[in-house]
């Protein structure tokens, strides 16, 4: 999530100008210059870039290209006026189809026709298909917009219509509930395409007339009917005449049976045995059919237990040993039928230090399923075309390249949220719409979220779920606080979005897009509308409490988490996801969210139902060069890896007033840096390991937000090592250079990582073998989009961005023996594969995995000579293992009171045998390293053009 640096007022302005752009908030203009131009070149191709400066809150969708198969000899546009814009309406168009055909001229253009009702008219004579802009010659204007089919209306919803989207359709009629047969009677509701139309009906099976009875109210079914009806719109045209039969059969079993496990699916340590219990409405057989393999079970699948399911029936025992998918379908007499699944999680995670992450936006990364491509609501003012819409990478992409993440090396990967969102910019995820359901944007068919964790585990590779509990969009949220619904059948668009509230006002569908947003915010954030579901906070400062309490941007509505209920319910809706075999998560924006409710509610009950060593870290966005921010702990990095200390009032209570007290005591228990725990649990004694201390560690790990900030250099990033003491072990800090929001403190910030690439080797040296769990930001490997802006919001196309479309430079395929070892790789994917940063993060990723000190050690630079130098050791006793290396990046180092023995540096395979407890290492070379392990093993990998 984009994060806002603590500090100045001016900092902070500015801040929130960026918060705007990234968010997109309804009604801020992305600019205060207009576009002026002027075109005598009739081949132009293109706007200039200027054209990012859009003064209007109009924007649009992009139609889809037609083939146009009309003789009509021009194109036709219409326009509906906003109501802030003036009527000189005109019209500025370019890039003609057939390039023949004139272009408008000087901007801003010709005037349209007024054709009455703020509509606006022109023809372009033998045009078939168009780019142009809507202008009021005033400064107002839309974005780019084309047109290729005979006849358009642009309308104020942001889309193209094939009509006038104003006039009243032909009356469809629909009945709800849906005819069928039930089995009690039924409230039936009728509704007609348009909202005013009249409806009219017969229920003795003759054909409805404009003289049959007017529908004004519900009609009560109590037994079986067929209601036949009419509608009539609003300018006299009839529809074709419905007719919806219910049938009303009080014996009727429509009910499906249900199955329940005698043992909850999760986690467990060890094997389990579970049986599982059908019950049936009606006295008949039942059967149950289930798959141990993941796949869907059939009527050809085995038989777990049939019989009569009226009282209950239990089936045999199942003995789960590993983890394993138990998929049911059951059939009861009627032939009702549920399928349910059941996800037992067996066995400790592996130790996440032993792992490097690959993080990529699912959206952008790779392009598997063309069919699912969208636009974001947004797509056309950022000026992403029909080739590169916001909405393009998918889990089939992401699955057909886990190859490529595995032959860099890396065995685990972060995904930015998968939940379903609702935005104008929501490609990323942070926008929650229903935190419960799979966005169906990044799916398609044998390609779910399920199948992506699913083709993971199978190579090895394990998936971090990045999530969000600190908020939801500004449509609500479907369950928790239900607004809106989105509507499958529909294209995804801001207007067909589905009310699922009668508390917005009643004009809602004709205010203008800003006063939608005020209104749902009213909702919200108000105590009397929002059941306490949201905190009401209206303001925000980034040094004072309201940093946990307001909202940090317009399409982020901050959850009032000290809310018992909003906690069950992201507790419980992320379970899921564990049981889905998720490894690790990743939480957004933590501190927004006060350590008190993370430690009594969220961190404890995803611990307990994914294993104890399911892995936890958090952004904490600091962006100080010190471990403080701004010397308040509570919205410092280390402090959310700390329990508290002392009680509270909301201990072994549930109930919102004790947790608010709680949260409010905590931050004040919290307000300096006197008195915070420290912890020697990263650091050597001496040369010796020492089993760490995590009797107060909270669970969760943090993402180290003042080394990520400092990573400049990887000498200003090793510094940072002087705060370690404040974390409860920072050999669990997940470290990066840069990512989907920032790089480091004058890289610039906003950029992709904009150092020299021997300053890349150099920070990457230190980030795999210092302590710390390294992140690589999908595209680093070569250096992609290098000095881009990372993110604009939809203020510039994503092409243009640091999260721009990667998929292109990993067409091909590549044959993966383990992490790090492949052959045959084809296509760009070979030549991404061959980049100088990605061969040495292959080799670094060898380093790392073949050394342990290197994974999990402690460290010191006690007797440590050398600007970037220390030595790290890892001892399991019971494991057999001591791993105890010495490093030096870019520089020789000297290292003097040290074990005696002989020394291997991994890199060369050169030897050295210390007999006196000195060793000095040599090293030439920005970005080379030398990793002298004792006892070790050398020349690992292949060297490269720093490693070497």
């Amino acid at each position: 999530m984009l994060r806002k640096k603590t500090g100045s007022f001016i900092s902070w302005l500015i801040i929130v100008s960026l918060c705007f752009n990234f968010f997109g908030l309804p009604g801020v203009a992305s600019s205060n210059n207009n576009y002026k131009a002027t075109y005598t070149n009739s081949t132009a191709t293109a706007l200039p870039s200027t054209t990012a400066s859009i003064m209007s809150t109009v924007t649009a969708t992009y139609a889809p290209t037609t083939t146009l198969h009309s003789t009509q000899t021009g194109l036709t546009v219409h326009f509906k006026k906003p109501s802030s814009w003036n009527s000189a309406i005109r019209i500025h168009y370019w890039n003609l189809n057939p390039a023949t055909v004139p272009i408008s001229g000087a901007w801003p253009g010709i005037l349209m026709k007024s054709d009455g009702n703020d509509w606006y008219s022109y023809t372009i004579a033998g045009a078939m298909g168009s780019s142009l802009i809507f202008n009021d010659g005033s400064g107002k204007q839309t974005a780019d917009l084309s047109r290729s089919v005979k006849e358009g209306w642009y309308y104020t919803d942001n889309t193209w219509y094939d009509a006038n989207p104003e006039m009243p359709k032909i009356p469809v009629i629909s009945a709800s509930p849906v005819p069928k047969t039930y089995d009690s009677s039924q409230t039936v509701t009728l509704s007609s395409t348009n909202s005013d139309d009249k409806i009219y009906y017969t229920l003795d099976g003759s054909t409805p007339t404009t003289s049959s009875t007017l529908y004004t109210s519900p009609i009560q079914v109590a037994s079986s009917l067929t209601i036949n009806a009419l509608g009539v719109n609003s300018i006299g045209q009839t529809g074709n005449a419905s007719s919806f039969a219910y049938v009303i059969d009080l014996n009727a079993d429509l009910q499906a049976p249900t199955i329940t496990a005698n043992l909850p699916a999760g986690h467990s340590d060890s094997s389990v045995t579970v049986s599982f219990t059908i019950k049936d409405n009606k006295a008949a057989t039942t059967k149950a059919y289930y798959t141990e393999d993941g796949t869907e079970p059939t009527i050809n699948s085995k038989v777990y237990v049939l019989g009569n399911a009226l009282a209950g029936l239990t089936g045999p025992s199942i003995l789960i040993s590993k983890t394993t998918t138990l998929k049911f379908l059951v059939i009861d007499g009627a032939g009702n039928q549920t399928k349910q699944s059941f996800v037992y999680n067996i066995g400790n995670n592996s130790d996440f230090r032993e792992d490097t992450i690959y993080f990529v936006i699912t959206s952008r990364f790779y392009d598997g399923d063309p069919s699912n491509n969208v636009h974001a609501w947004d797509d056309a003012k950022a000026r992403n075309p029909d080739s590169d819409p916001a909405w393009r990478g998918d889990f089939k992409g992401l699955i057909q390249k886990l190859d490529y993440i595995k032959a860099l090396g890396f065995s685990a990967i972060w995904i930015t949220p998968v939940v379903q969102n609702a935005s104008g910019y929501d490609y990323h995820g942070y926008h929650a719409i229903n935190f419960s359901k799979v966005d169906p944007r990044y799916e398609s068919a044998g390609a779910s979220y399920q199948d992506l964790i699913n083709a993971a585990h199978a190579k090895g590779l394990k998936v971090i779920q990045d999530i969000v509990v600190n908020h939801t969009g500004n449509f609500g949220e479907e369950n928790l606080y239900p607004m809106f619904k989105k509507d499958p059948a529909k294209p995804d668009t801001a207007n067909n979005l589905v009310k699922t509230t009668d508390k917005l006002p009643s004009n809602y569908d004709t205010l203008t897009p800003n006063q939608q947003y005020q209104a749902r915010l009213d909702l919200m954030k108000n105590e009397g509308t929002n059941n306490n579901i949201y905190h009401t906070e209206k303001s925000l400062s980034w040094e004072s409490y309201t940093v946990q309490t307001g909202q940090i941007a317009g399409d982020c509505v901050d959850l009032n988490t000290e809310n018992p209920a909003v906690n069950k319910y992201l507790i419980d809706t992320y379970n899921h996801y564990i049981d889905m075999g998720v490894d690790a998560f990743r939480v957004d924006t933590v501190k927004h969210v006060s350590r008190y409710i993370f430690n009594k509610y969220y961190i404890p009950a995803w611990k307990t139902r994914g294993g104890s060593d399911f892995y936890i870290f958090g952004e904490v966005a600091t962006r100080y060069r010190d471990v403080w921010n701004s010397g308040i702990p509570a919205i410092s990095t280390p402090f959310y890896t700390w329990k508290s200390s002392k009680s509270y009032p909301g201990d072994k209570k549930n109930d919102y007033a004790s947790n608010k007290a709680s949260v409010e005591q905590e931050w004040a228990d919290n307000s300096t840096t006197a008195g915070q725990p420290t912890s020697n649990n990263a650091l050597l004694n001496g040369n010796t390991y020492h089993t760490p201390d995590y009797s107060m560690k909270s669970g969760m790990d943090v993402i180290d937000f003042p080394m990520h900030w400092a990573f400049k250099t990887a000498h200003e990033a090793f510094n940072m090592r002087s705060g370690d003491q404040y974390y409860n072990d920072a050999t669990w800090n997940v470290t990066y250079v840069d990512s989907h929001d920032y790089a480091p403190d004058q890289a610039p910030e906003n950029q992709r990582f904009a150092g020299t690439q021997d300053t890349w080797a150099e920070n990457l040296d230190l980030m795999f073998t210092f302590r710390g769990i390294p992140a690589i930001f999908y595209g680093s490997e070569i250096e992609f989009q290098k000095g881009a802006v990372i993110d604009p919001g939809p203020n510039a196309p994503l092409s243009k961005t640091g999260r721009a479309y990667y998929g292109d430079h990993i067409e091909g395929n590549v044959t993966v023996q383990d992490y790090g070892k492949y052959t045959n790789a084809t296509g760009t994917l070979a030549e991404s594969l061959n980049h100088p940063l990605a061969k040495h993060i292959r080799q670094l990723n060898l380093l790392r995995r073949a050394v342990p000190a290197l994974q999990k050690g402690q460290y010191s630079t006690e007797n440590v000579s050398g600007d970037l130098a220390f030595k790290r050791r890892y001892t399991d006793a019971d494991k057999g293992i001591d791993s105890f290396a010495l490093v030096t990046i870019s520089g020789n180092a000297t290292f003097t009171g040290i074990p005696n023995g002989t020394y291997v540096d991994a890199v060369t395979g050169d030897s050295k045998t210390v007999t006196d407890g000195k060793i000095t290492l040599t090293c030439s070379g920005k970005g080379n390293a030398r990793v002298y392990v004792l006892n070790g093993r050398g020349g690992i990998g292949e060297t490269g053009t720093y490693l070497k």
